[in-house]
Order: structure tokens, then sequence, then C-alpha cells
């Protein structure tokens, strides 16, 4: 099983009884952590699935740099989400989708190994995933490899792989009803003629009108796909203006960071988003610089990214390099009525220049330039031992400006 199947049955697994996957990054747990700690305060259970589709489209677009390769795992899907407050069903949706997860790989991560705190047991640390294979301990790893560091699904419009499909059972059903339906009234109504010749007439009448039904029943089909199209394509349209962001943003780049990728930026600034979302305390939220109110994330229950960034503007000021743009989400509430709503986040997002790419880093494990202490930088700006203030911007983007649209 690849990492994107084992993520996904693991973050079905999460959605059912709240185990963390396993094939997770560090990050991402946490990410997940957060959320559910939101969903619990509303009292909402949200369980979430992803199942495979008729020969569904996948493959992944792979990069390498520092000792690790990071890769985006894409493939079609059919996405199952429901809501749940106790016995209540509070929405249900079942609908298309492409899922992108970015994985994280470590050249030599197949030499890692860890030892069962219970039995003492060695092994891989691949080996550990599911629990020591003797006795069946469950324990806590530092980062395995490889592993998902971020995951995200653009909505589709249908279902591609059983579109044709559904379509022609669909004709040949209603062809079928109405062409039965026609003969039988034929034959009742023309109790006059002789047998001989109402069965044939019958039958012709069925036939013919049955065809013309089919006909006028694909036609509908066809209004209502189109109509879909428009809807998507209204829904979309402010979303037109992000078409050149990667060419734009990978270009500005290039000149600073050699190993510089777009999609990897785009789980970058998700991540940040989510964060931004999800943590109750902002005030000591170092991925957050800002001085805006948030208080409108709130009741935010879910964010879903609708697949696109728009790069309003990418410079160099003094050693910092500084991007603004808009991205576009769709996101859940549940205050006071339960709904999904489409949104645009307006987004400042910096880090120095001098910042190294390391695919690996992690706030969680944030080692202090002053003492070397390893400490949680994601609730604390400043190293519990020294007392120095951590400059998440050294290492990463951080948002110092959001708002919504």
């Amino acid at each position: 099983m690849d990492t994107l199947e084992q993520f996904t049955d693991e973050l079905h697994e999460w959605s059912l009884t709240g185990r963390e996957p396993v094939s997770a990054s560090i990050d991402l747990r946490y990410m997940l952590d957060l959320q559910e700690a939101r969903l619990k305060e509303q009292n909402i259970l949200k369980e979430e699935e992803y199942i495979h589709v008729k020969d569904e489209i996948r493959g992944s677009l792979p990069r390498k740099g520092n000792g690790y390769t990071s890769k985006i795992i894409y493939r079609e899907a059919r996405q199952n989400l429901t809501y749940r407050r106790g016995d209540k069903v509070l929405r249900k949706y079942s609908r298309p989708v492409n899922l992108y997860v970015s994985v994280l790989d470590r050249e030599d991560a197949s030499r890692d190994t860890c030892t069962c705190p219970n039995c003492g047991h060695t092994m891989t640390a691949e080996e550990a995933r599911d629990g020591c294979p003797y006795c069946g301990t469950h324990f806590e790893m530092e980062e395995v490899y490889p592993c998902a560091v971020s995951y995200y699904t653009v909505p589709s419009i249908v279902e591609r792989g059983t579109l044709m499909e559904n379509i022609k059972k669909e004709l040949m059903i209603s062809g079928v009803l109405c062409g039965l339906a026609v003969a039988v009234i034929c034959f009742i109504a023309w109790n006059e003629l002789p047998l001989l010749y109402r069965i044939p007439a019958a039958l012709f009448m069925g036939t013919l009108y049955g065809g013309v039904f089919a006909f006028c029943w694909y036609m509908i089909r066809s209004l209502i796909l189109l109509g879909k199209v428009f809807f998507a394509a209204g829904r979309s349209f402010s979303m037109l203006k992000g078409l050149n962001s990667r060419k734009k943003m990978t270009e500005f780049m290039q000149v600073y960071d050699p190993f510089f990728s777009y999609e990897a930026f785009e789980g970058r600034i998700l991540s940040l988003l989510r964060s931004a979302a999800f943590e109750n305390d902002r005030d000591f939220l170092a991925v957050w610089e800002g001085n805006g109110d948030l208080s409108f994330l709130d009741t935010v229950l879910d964010m879903q990214y609708r697949g696109a960034l728009y790069i309003r503007r990418c410079e160099k000021n003094g050693e910092m390099l500084r991007v603004e743009g808009t991205a576009f989400m769709t996101d859940t509430y549940a205050d006071r009525s339960f709904k999904e709503i489409d949104e645009q986040f307006r987004f400042i997002a910096e880090k120095e220049i001098s910042a190294d790419y390391n695919p690996a880093f992690t706030l969680l494990r944030a080692s202090c330039e002053g003492c070397g202490g390893s400490f949680d930088a994601v609730h604390q700006k400043c190293c519990p031992y020294c007392g120095r203030k951590y400059e998440l911007k050294k290492k990463d983007w951080v948002l110092t400006d959001l708002k919504r649209r």
C-alpha cells in the first residue's frame, strides 16, 4: 500500500475514532488535533472518507533537494463527508473531487530504527508504524518516512469515469419504460383492430415513442450537465485571476530558492490558514505575526481548498521576501445553522531571503539558535530555557496579515 492509500485509510479511521494517522507528519497530526478540538467544542463528529472511482486518473509530481524527496500525489476520488451531532446527521456530502497529498521521504530513511519501550524489540521505523510486531505496543516516534505532510481536494463537476455509463443506463431505462407504456396504451386503445395487426402496431409505436423519449431525456440530461458547468464556472469566475500565479511565483522564487515548489508553497499557505483558524490562543501562535482580529475564524469547523491561489504581488523588501495573495476556500460553519460558504482570504506571507529550504522542518521541535534547546515553537515565541525570541521567518513563511473578503 502506498503512502496516499495508507493516509486516506487512516484519515477515515481518525475521523471515526480520533486515532492519529501514523503515516502523517508530526505537523499534520497536530493540525488534525486542532481541528478535532474545534469539532468537539461544537459537539460535532466529522466522518471523512475517500472512495476510489472507475478509471481514475492518478499521478505524482516529484522533486529532490537537501537529501529529501517530496512529491504531490494526486488521484480522482469520491469524497464522502458526514457531520453529526450525537445521533443527528447535520449534513452529508458525496461528491467527486481531485485529491492531492504532499508526501515527504528522506533518502536514508530505510536505516532508521527504534526500540519498543515495552519489550525492548528493535525494529525499523517503518515496521513500527503499526506498533511493535512482537507485543503490539503502540508508541510515539519521531518523524517516520515517507509521510504525508499536507492534503487538500479540488472539487470536480462530475465523476468522469462513470458519466457516460450512467447516461447510457438512464437512456435505456427511460426509453424502455416509455416504450412499454406507449405500447400497452396503444394495444388497449386499438382493441377494434385484429390481434395480428394490433401487436406489431403497438410495438412500432412503443419503439418510436421510446426512442423519442430517450432522446428527449438525453437532451434534458445534457442541459442539467451544462447547468452544472455554468454553475461551477460562476463559482470559479473570480478564481480566473489566479491562472498566472504559478508562473509568476515560480519565476520570482527561483532566484532565491532553487528548490522552490509551487505545490509545496500552496500546502504551506493552507497550513498557515488552518493554523490561524483552528488555534484558539493566537497570541502565542508563532506562524501569526499580524495585529489584526482573527475572531471571525472562531467558529470555522472545516476549510476546503478550492484549488486556486491568486498571487497579487511578490517582492523583495530588504532582507525579506513578501507575498500578497488571495486563497479561495470553501468553509464550514455551525454557529446558528450548518452551512458551507465560498470565501476568499487575503493574506500576506513573509520570510527571510536567507531561509534555507528544509522540507522536514517542524515548529513542534524547533531548536533555539541561542542555547540549542528544543521546544514547541507553535505556542511559544520565546525559548523557555534562555528567553531568546524565536524568529520563524528565518526558517519558513509566516502570516503577517489575514482578512476575509
